[in-house]
C-alpha cells in the first residue's frame, strides 16, 4: 500500500532529484577541486622556475666577469651552445641539491635543441623534451601538464612539471623545466571522493526517512479528508470536508470537493423532488382513470356512459401524455440533445403571431393583451422553439390574470440584446416562491386551482439559456408579475 501511495512517489522522486543534484555538485566540486590543485602547484613551479633562472644568470654573470678579467673573448661568453653555461648550470644545480626549496622539485635544464645540460639529483629518468611541448616552448610559450613516468621499482610515478623557455633578445637561449609529484594532491582528491562516495548515499537516505515524516505531516489533512468522504453517504449528504487553516493546494482541494458535494445535494435532493413531484403528477390522473374503470365495471352500463368513461380516460392519458413530453422535452435540453435550428428571427412578427393565435384565450377572461414594439429586434435562434418559449409565458400572464385584467408585452433593444417583458395585472407570486419558480413540478399554493404541470416555466428557462440568453422574474403579490427575457441580438440586425 506504501509504495503505491503519492507519498511514497513523492519521497522516491524527491531522493532521485536530490542524488543527480548532489552527483553534479560533486563533479563541479571534485573539478573545481582539481582545477585548483593544479593551478596552485603551476603557480609554485612557476615561482620556481623563475627563482632559478634568475639564481643561473646570477651566477652566470658572476662567471662573465670573472672570464672578462682573465681577458676571454665576449663572444665566447654566450649561452646558446656554450659549453661553459652548461657546466655552470650544473655546477649552480650541484651546490643547490640540498637546498630545502628544492627538496620536493626535480630540475632539468635544457638547450635550444632540447638536449638535457643539467639536472638536479633526484632527478627521474627524463632526458628529453618530448616534441609537442618542445615546439610549443621553443615558440616561448610555457607548459605545464602531468606526466607518468617509471621509477626503479617500476612503478608509475605521476608528475606535474612546468616548462620554462628563458628569452633573451628575443630568442630562446635556453629552457627550464621543474616537476614535482602529485601524490599529495592525488591522495586529496582520492580521500574526497572516498568521502562522497560514503557521503552521498548517507545524505541521500537521511533525507528520504526525513521527508517520510515531512510528507507524513504535509499529507495528514488529506488523510482526514479520505476518513471523512469514506463516511459520507446518500443519507449524510449534508456532512462536510473540515478544509485545513492553510492557504494551499490541499485547502483548494477540500474547498472544491465540498463544492462538489454542495451540487450533488442539490441534485439528490432535486431528483427526490422530481420523482415525488412526478408520481404525484401522474397518480391524479392514472388514479381517475382507475375509478372511472372500476365504476363502469361494476354494472352494466348505457352506450352513452361509456362512451363518457373512455373520453374522461382519454382526456387523463392525453395529460399522462403531456406530462411525458414536456420532462422529454426538458431532458433533451438537459442533455445537450435539443439540435436548434438557428436561423435570425423576427422578434416583431413572431410576437405578433403568437398574440394573434392566444387572443382567444384572453378574450374568454375579457382580459386586454397589449404588444409595444420598439426597433426592429432580430435574434438567431430556433424560431418554433422561441415560440414555445414566449406563448408559455403569455399563457402563463393570462392564467393566473383575473378576468377583465390586462396583459402588456413590451419588446425593446437594450445593451445589444432583445428584451421582452411580459407583465400581467394577476394575483402575483408571494416573494419566498420566486427562486423556485422555474423549479420543475414547481407551483404556488394559491395556483393549483389553475391546473397545469408546473413544467411551462422550466422548459421556458431551457429555452432561453440553450439561446444563450436569460429570464427574470419579478412579483407583487396581489398586484402582478412581470417575466423579462433577454436574447443576443443576430449579428445580421
Amino acid at each position: 500500500m506504501f509504495l503505491s501511495s503519492v507519498r511514497f512517489k513523492i519521497i522516491l522522486w524527491y531522493m532521485l532529484i536530490l542524488t543527480l543534484t548532489l552527483l553534479l555538485f560533486s563533479l563541479l566540486l571534485f573539478r573545481n577541486l582539481n582545477y585548483r590543485l593544479h593551478k596552485e602547484i603551476d603557480n609554485m613551479l612557476l615561482l620556481k622556475a623563475e627563482g632559478i633562472v634568475d639564481s643561473i644568470d646570477a651566477y652566470w654573470e658572476a662567471e662573465q666577469e670573472e672570464a672578462i678579467k682573465d681577458g676571454m673573448d665576449i663572444v665566447s661568453l654566450a649561452k646558446i651552445d656554450n659549453a661553459n653555461f652548461a657546466r655552470v648550470a650544473r655546477r649552480w644545480l650541484e651546490g643547490k641539491s640540498k637546498d630545502p626549496a628544492l627538496m620536493n622539485i626535480a630540475v632539468q635544464i635544457f638547450d635550444v635543441r632540447g638536449v638535457l645540460i643539467a639536472y638536479s639529483r633526484n632527478i627521474t629518468n627524463i632526458s628529453v623534451i618530448p616534441e609537442q611541448i618542445f615546439t610549443l616552448v621553443s615558440q616561448g610559450r610555457s607548459y605545464s601538464g602531468n606526466i607518468f613516468v617509471k621509477t626503479s621499482t617500476e612503478k608509475r610515478l605521476s608528475l606535474r612539471i612546468f616548462t620554462l623557455p628563458v628569452i633573451e633578445n628575443k630568442k630562446v637561449v635556453y629552457i627550464v623545466q621543474v616537476s614535482t609529484g602529485l601524490n599529495i594532491a592525488e591522495s586529496s582528491l582520492r580521500h574526497f571522493i572516498v568521502l562522497l562516495f560514503f557521503l552521498l548515499p548517507c545524505i541521500v537516505i537521511a533525507t528520504g526517512i526525513a521527508g517520510t515524516f515531512l510528507a507524513k505531516i504535509a499529507l495528514s489533512p488529506v488523510n482526514k479528508m479520505i476518513y471523512t468522504i469514506h463516511q459520507i453517504t446518500v443519507e449524510n449528504l449534508k456532512m462536510r470536508v473540515k478544509p485545513p487553516n492553510t492557504k494551499d493546494e490541499i485547502k483548494k482541494l477540500a474547498d472544491t470537493f465540498n463544492e462538489m458535494l454542495e451540487k450533488l445535494e442539490c441534485v439528490f435532493i432535486s431528483q427526490r423532488q422530481f420523482i415525488e413531484d412526478l408520481t404525484h403528477e401522474l397518480k391524479t390522473p392514472l388514479s381517475i382513470i382507475k375509478g372511472e374503470l372500476e365504476v363502469a365495471l361494476k354494472k352494466m352500463r348505457s352506450k352513452e356512459e361509456y362512451e363518457s368513461v373512455l373520453h374522461s380516460n382519454l382526456e387523463e392519458i392525453n395529460r399522462i401524455i403531456r406530462i411525458v413530453e414536456d420532462l422529454l422535452f426538458l431532458a433533451r435540453f438537459d442533455s445537450s440533445a435539443v439540435m436548434l435550428a438557428k436561423e435570425p428571427v423576427d422578434m416583431n412578427l413572431l410576437l405578433k403571431q403568437i398574440l394573434e393565435d392566444i387572443k382567444i384565450l384572453a378574450e374568454q377572461k375579457q382580459i386586454v393583451l397589449n404588444l409595444f414594439i420598439h426597433g426592429e429586434l432580430k435574434v438567431e435562434g430556433d424560431s418554433e422553439k422561441l415560440r414555445r418559449l414566449f406563448l408559455n409565458i403569455i399563457d402563463n400572464a393570462i392564467k393566473y390574470t383575473p378576468p377583465q385584467g390586462k396583459v402588456r408585452i413590451t419588446a425593446t433593444i437594450e445593451d445589444k440584446s432583445a428584451k421582452i417583458a411580459v407583465t400581467d395585472t394577476g394575483i402575483g407570486i408571494p416573494t419566498e416562491d420566486l427562486p423556485r419558480i422555474f423549479d420543475r413540478f414547481y407551483r404556488v399554493d394559491a395556483s393549483r386551482i389553475h391546473g397545469g404541470f408546473g413544467l411551462g416555466l422550466s422548459i421556458a428557462k431551457s429555452i432561453t439559456k440553450a439561446h444563450k440568453g436569460t429570464i427574470i422574474a419579478e412579483s407583487t403579490p396581489n398586484k402582478g408579475s412581470t417575466f423579462t427575457v433577454i436574447l443576443p441580438l443576430s449579428a445580421h440586425s
